[in-house]
């Protein structure tokens, strides 16, 4: 006996559980038992069982990280080219971890593409940050990296959009084109004017033309980064709810079946049309990406709109949008 845990479904949940609270979150262990509510003993045997197992080495990995079953359905029922779902182990309000999961696993498909002398386009925000972080280098192989929407905010609040870009150029070997341009701004002349602007329209036609694009899927709520940023008010925001918008892509906002809310503020909405996302008009791949059920309602408006091919989702999401 070597006193590790024996594996079963019920002890595998809390293994990856333990192990991802102290590896990823850097949690000490006597943190994670009380996270769990477990002895530091049974925390201490569930991570040695992770390292023997060799579910734990470098990086995470178990079975459970990519449920086939619930991919195939989705692919099914949505008409997409491909789903990852990632396993979080995480509990109701555990955002972290199902943000940590779908990020990692957003990372080890855009590796899995292996892409060389191409192009990709990206959106920006929490989650794509997330996944920049979690990218090795040599993701990719130059690869040219181009900005899908604006970022400069109106407010203090730092969107993190050169980062993002720069991170993705960096460890993919290639180079970032940035869009540096506010996302939102207040007349439609003043977008007409920066789309001539020989930097700006550069960058538009490369993100237009990339044959990857990769972005996330924001919610409609006080929270957003759009909000965050400065170029939402609760006004603007109420009355994008009462026209029936459920959330945003590339910081343009669409109903529940993928329609644009509110053709105004997209006339002010700086970066690529939304029609030109879809796989349809050329693109080889078009990865959306959430995490947690909130995202349902958005991820569900971009499948209906044809906007995204691959979906990368988090298990609580794919259950959420299997139920609906």
């Amino acid at each position: 006996m070597t006193g590790t845990v024996r594996s079963n479904p019920g002890d595998d949940r809390l293994l990856v559980r333990a192990a991802y609270l102290y590896y990823r979150l850097d949690l000490t262990q006597a943190q994670v038992a009380d996270r769990l509510g477990l002895s530091r003993v049974k925390v201490g045997r569930l991570l040695a069982s992770a390292l023997e197992r060799r579910i734990v080495t470098i990086d995470i990995r178990h079975p459970l990280t990519r449920l086939a079953e619930m991919e195939v359905d989705l692919e099914k029922r949505f008409g997409l080219r491909d789903v990852v779902v990632a396993s979080s182990a995480a509990l109701a309000g555990e955002d972290d971890l199902q943000l940590l999961a779908v990020a990692q696993a957003g990372a080890d498909y855009l590796t899995s593409l292996e892409l060389r002398h191409t192009a990709v386009a990206l959106g920006w925000g929490t989650t794509m940050r997330a996944v920049s972080a979690a990218l090795d280098d040599g993701w990719a192989d130059d690869v040219d990296v181009f900005q899908l929407n604006g970022a400069i905010p109106m407010s203090n609040y730092a969107t993190g959009a050169g980062e993002i870009m720069n991170r993705f150029a960096e460890r993919g070997h290639g180079r970032a084109h940035l869009l540096q341009v506010p996302g939102i701004v207040d007349r439609t002349e003043v977008r007409h004017a920066l789309e001539t602007e020989r930097s700006v329209s550069r960058v538009l036609a490369g993100a237009r033309a990339a044959p990857f694009a990769a972005f996330s899927l924001g919610n409609l709520t006080a929270d957003s980064v759009l909000v965050s940023s400065g170029y939402l008010d609760s006004e603007s925001l109420g009355a994008l709810q009462a026209s029936g918008a459920v959330g945003d892509i590339i910081s343009r906002f669409i109903g529940a079946d993928g329609a644009l809310s509110d053709t105004c503020l997209d006339e002010r909405t700086m970066g690529v049309e939304l029609a030109t996302l879809r796989a349809q008009g050329g693109r080889e791949r078009v990865i959306g990406i959430a995490a947690g059920t909130a995202k349902a309602p958005i991820a569900r408006a971009a499948m209906a709109g044809g906007y995204i091919d691959t979906l990368i989702v988090d298990d609580s999401l794919a259950l959420a949008l299997l139920a609906g």
